[in-house]
């Protein structure tokens, strides 16, 4: 059988604070990001919990978008669900990036409806690190080691 449909799960860690607080800009970014892409949506729903996170729900015709950002951890998390076999997930995780500028993010793509044996059926996840992170991480271990030098 087909695969009947698609989803794709990113985190997006350390986004910029400014862009993770304000619930009607989140709205206009995500419609924007959504229409530029050809993805006009249905009907959006968002929401502040009393947590302090921010919901937000786009339907599209054949999918849905999820979006749920906690501005005190500059997190955001991000689901696309999409009902066909050859959607393109990758381009809207991608425009979702450039918008929240992460300096990291972990994305997971999963087939749903996927009629294969259990051990085939396995979620490819991949971590891509921001170069300006890859350059702080690099410092650190260079310091790290050259002060275990200095103590020997």
């Amino acid at each position: 059988m087909d695969i009947q449909s698609r989803l794709l799960t990113v985190d997006f860690y350390n986004c910029k604070a400014e862009k993770c607080a304000d619930e009607e800009a989140l709205r206009t970014k995500v419609s924007n990001i959504l229409r530029e892409l050809n993805l006009i949506p249905l009907q959006i729903i968002t929401d502040r919990q009393e947590s302090g996170h921010i919901s937000l729900m786009a339907l599209l015709p054949d999918g849905h978008l999820a979006v749920h950002v906690h501005p005190e951890l500059c997190h955001i998390s991000l689901d696309i669900y999409l009902c066909t076999e050859d959607a393109a997930l990758d381009p809207i995780a991608h425009a979702m990036r450039r918008a929240f500028q992460p300096e990291k993010t972990k994305t997971t793509h999963l087939r749903r409806g996927d009629f294969r044996s259990p051990s085939e059926i396995r979620p490819k996840t991949t971590t891509r690190v921001a170069p300006i992170r890859k350059i702080k991480s690099t410092g650190a271990k260079v310091i790290r080691i050259l002060a275990r030098r200095n103590r020997g």
